[in-house]
């Protein structure tokens, strides 16, 4: 069934996963303040929305989010010219990686709306978005998430519906995120050791694909390394510094122990390559 589909957030993610939606045979009305983006849309088949509001209401009744933090996200459902002043029923599918209870206090205003949210957080980078292989962990009733399949499947290769309460596919998404960055400095300090005895760095990561040091990160350390040899500040390693500190609010909120994340997330800040980059941002530049 063709739908029209609203899309807020044409970025390094969202752009692929709306041109998917498209060449799966949707019309899409997308929404983006970069002029930059908003062409790359437009060549891509997307209707270009002045607002997140005018995307809502050229939708069908199904709006996706895909925006960097809460922050953005709730003006863009939540705003003046948020997609909550549609007037109609709709579905907010929400694919930006939120604190649960945040996703939780949005859906129970964006409830006195009108519209249901949804949370449908993604794990692939922006190849995966663009080839339409991300994985998706989706949290809504049985029957709503029967009901956006097919849209899930134009976007990504893997489905998990982890649960009906929303909230939870936040937590599914934190855990995944948690485990890249533990496993991320683990790779570093593995480098950091075969450094002092002259082993080859590429032979190093050979070894480890082949063995139990194996991992998402070994297999994939050139996209990796990239984020800390050439740090910019607003990208890659900050969206990761943002959900682990995101974890660690829940742990705190929750009162459950996660030392692990805790030390990872600091050595990200203060060891690593960009540490002082990461510092000048905690002092007054973008945030992580």
């Amino acid at each position: 069934m063709t739908e029209s589909i609203g899309f807020i957030g044409l970025g390094a993610m969202g752009l692929g996963m709306a041109a998917n939606l498209v060449k799966g045979g949707h019309e899409v009305h997308g929404y983006d303040p970069s002029p930059a983006r908003r062409e790359e849309a437009a060549a891509a088949g997307i209707h270009l929305a002045a607002s997140p509001l005018e995307a809502a209401r050229a939708s069908s009744g199904v709006v996706l989010s895909v925006v960097r933090d809460a922050a953005q996200t709730r003006e863009v459902l939540l705003g003046e010219d948020g997609v909550s002043r549609a007037g109609k029923p709709l579905t907010a599918v929400v694919a930006s990686t939120l604190d649960p209870s945040t996703m939780r206090a949005l859906a129970g205003e964006l409830d006195g709306h009108g519209v249901t949210a949804v949370d449908a957080t993604m794990s692939g980078g922006p190849w995966g978005a663009e080839e339409g292989t991300l994985t998706l962990m989706v949290s809504a009733p049985a029957a709503l998430f029967e009901r956006l399949r097919p849209l899930l499947d134009l976007m990504g290769a893997n489905i998990f519906h982890v649960g009906e309460r929303v909230g939870t596919a936040q937590a599914a998404k934190l855990a995944v995120q948690l485990t890249f960055g533990v496993n991320m400095m683990g790779v570093f300090e593995a480098i950091r050791l075969v450094d002092e005895f002259g082993v080859d760095e590429d032979q190093l990561m050979s070894m480890l694909s082949v063995s139990v040091g194996g991992s998402w990160v070994v297999d994939n350390w050139r996209r990796v390394k990239p984020w800390w040899e050439h740090y910019v500040p607003g990208e890659d390693l900050d969206i990761l510094l943002k959900d682990m500190r995101s974890v660690q609010r829940e742990a705190d909120a929750g009162g459950f122990p996660m030392p692990v994340t805790a030390l990872a997330f600091q050595l990200m800040r203060h060891v690593w390559p960009a540490w002082a980059a990461l510092r000048a941002a905690d002092e007054g530049g973008p945030r992580a």
